[in-house]
């Protein structure tokens, strides 16, 4: 598969250098608009931020590497995990609110595009902006690739639920199953499809 190496690379100062065995694929979304999160870090702590996820996809489903996968961040900020772990970003604005002039916001009052509105009510909220199959398609097959890369079992957990021992499980997660108060991916993330598309994608 095509993967971006160069477009948003980052600097040796963003990133830890020692290699650890990985065990983990972890999976998230932005909670923000296009490439914003991008931006973002970018200029996150004076530029100097170790925060970064080592991948992002784009929502036409471009697939952007920002450090080598052997190396980790601070992406979750549990030490422990992010050494094992290697994390992609999707990009997606998450839930949204509906305002009275017609206009769909994420939490920093950005704008959806109405096109890419879903509603169903999850967690309190009525409006997520969807997934797109090519992005949902170069997902998968980027964690295909990290599996027989660094041998982690291809298979996905649900996002909706906090494990307190998920630290122990080999293979795809979310960032809400360490965090209780996240939601990520977002409700229109099917994983029964994906983890079908996983096997389907891994036999070619």
């Amino acid at each position: 598969m095509k993967i971006d190496t160069k477009t948003y690379k980052i600097d040796e100062s963003n990133h830890y250098k020692t290699q650890n065995v990985k065990n983990q694929i972890i999976l998230s979304i932005s909670q923000r608009k296009d490439n914003y999160h991008i931006v973002r870090l970018k200029h996150k702590d004076f530029g100097k931020t170790k925060k970064w996820n080592t991948f992002t996809i784009s929502r036409n489903g471009s697939v952007y590497q920002h450090y080598n996968p052997k190396y980790h961040t601070d992406f979750l900020g549990i030490k422990e995990v992010d050494k094992h772990a290697i994390s992609i970003v999707l990009e997606n604005m998450g839930a949204l609110y509906k305002t009275a002039d017609g206009k769909y916001l994420n939490w920093l009052n950005e704008i959806c595009q109405e096109k890419n509105i879903v509603e169903k009510k999850y967690l309190g909220y009525n409006f997520w902006e969807n997934f797109t199959k090519k992005q949902i398609e170069s997902t998968a097959k980027l964690c295909i690739k990290l599996s027989k890369e660094f041998n982690i079992p291809l298979k996905c957990i649900d996002f909706q639920y906090y494990h307190k021992d998920i630290n122990k499980f080999r293979g795809i997660v979310f960032k809400s199953n360490y965090v209780q108060d996240y939601f990520e991916a977002n409700p229109l993330f099917d994983i029964e499809k994906f983890n079908e598309m996983l096997q389907i994608f891994s036999l070619k």
